[in-house]
């Protein structure tokens, strides 16, 4: 994640404002060639970033970039009406433990959408990488074809807490969030709009051969943080809609799922089915209320080392489906289907 440079460096107390950072010469067609990042809010060569306190970038487009906008030891920092075409990493923040504000962000592949360098970004780029950050706010940001489109990880300085309002994700080919590790106070995610799929005509993802079963959220075994979805929605033909691990307890309130188990066949060239569950919990604890599941098809799956579970006040279309292997608690209450 750290380089021994960037094209520009932004310091303490510093504000890059109104540019375009165009790569003239990076590749459209072929895959695409690395360079240090474009914006780096604190010192690229420290692996805590140096300085960057109260930084700030605003009104800048990136075009054909490896990695964006990196804010690290940026406390403070302020990132926004940031848009473009990075194509590794979008945005990455690290270090950071006084409320950072990132908000208008917009990321889409106009730079270049040609075969096969967009299939680099679809393979192997994430939107948003987010490190330790405390009390970080993000607000009405977006990413198209990446392959993950918000991941928080665990870095040497920690993972991070933060309040996320009106993000999106569309056509994520591995995840729209992935949650590797968060702080035991969590994610807050109110209104997001989110896909996670592989087309099946390879505009964005190679066919033949490729094996991807994308979930619109995965949170992985080492998670201990809260991480809650609110008034959120989630569509297109994904595999499914979330898959939970961890020690932490995730949250879906108020949230709409349109469709799931969609896989791409071996040639890549259409869907096939196979029963998969919208939400399976492999552990933690999971709350699932006031949602609506608008297809058909088993709603949630609960693994035999799921802790607790909360199922209610939801509404099914079709009959409700809930494969229960827990030995844990389990309510599932007050969940209107179309059962007579």
């Amino acid at each position: 994640m750290n380089c021994t440079d960037a094209f520009i460096t932004v310091t303490a107390n510093a504000l890059l404002v109104g540019f375009t950072i165009f790569y003239r010469d990076q590749e459209r067609v072929n895959l695409p060639v690395s360079y240090p990042w474009a914006v780096f809010l604190g010192d690229p060569k420290s692996v805590f970033g140096g300085n960057a306190d109260n930084a700030a970038v605003t009104d800048v487009e990136v075009l054909g970039a490896w990695n964006g906008v990196a804010a690290v030891s940026a406390h403070r920092h302020y990132i926004a009406r940031v848009q473009g075409h990075p194509l590794n990493i979008g945005l990455f923040v690290d270090a950071t433990y006084d409320i950072g504000r990132i908000e208008d962000v917009h990321f889409n592949p106009w730079f270049s959408a040609a075969k096969p360098f967009i299939y680099y970004q679809t393979n192997n780029g994430r939107a948003f990488v987010f490190g330790r950050s405390d009390w970080e706010y993000v607000f009405n940001t977006f990413a198209f074809g990446y392959a993950i489109g918000y991941h928080f990880i665990d870095r040497q300085t920690g993972s991070m807490n933060g309040n996320f309002l009106g993000i999106g994700m569309d056509l994520a080919t591995n995840a729209s969030v992935q949650v590797d590790q968060s702080q035991p106070m969590g994610l807050l995610i109110t209104n997001g709009e989110f896909t996670a799929f592989c087309d099946t005509d390879h505009s964005f993802c190679e066919g033949p051969g490729s094996d991807r079963n994308p979930s619109q959220v995965v949170v992985g075994p080492a998670n201990v943080g809260a991480v809650k979805f609110v008034n959120s929605a989630f569509w297109g033909p994904t595999a499914q809609i979330a898959r939970t691990d961890g020690k932490g307890a995730v949250t879906f309130s108020q949230c709409h799922f349109e469709n799931w188990d969609n896989h791409l066949d071996p040639t890549g060239t259409k869907y096939l089915h196979n029963g998969t569950a919208a939400i399976q919990q492999l552990g933690g604890s999971l709350v699932v209320t006031d949602c609506d599941f608008s297809a058909g098809k088993t709603q949630i799956q609960i693994g035999p080392f799921a802790n607790k579970s909360i199922i209610t006040n939801n509404l099914v279309t079709g009959i409700l489906d809930i494969e229960n292997q827990s030995k844990g608690k389990v309510i599932i209450a007050n969940n209107a289907d179309d059962s007579k």
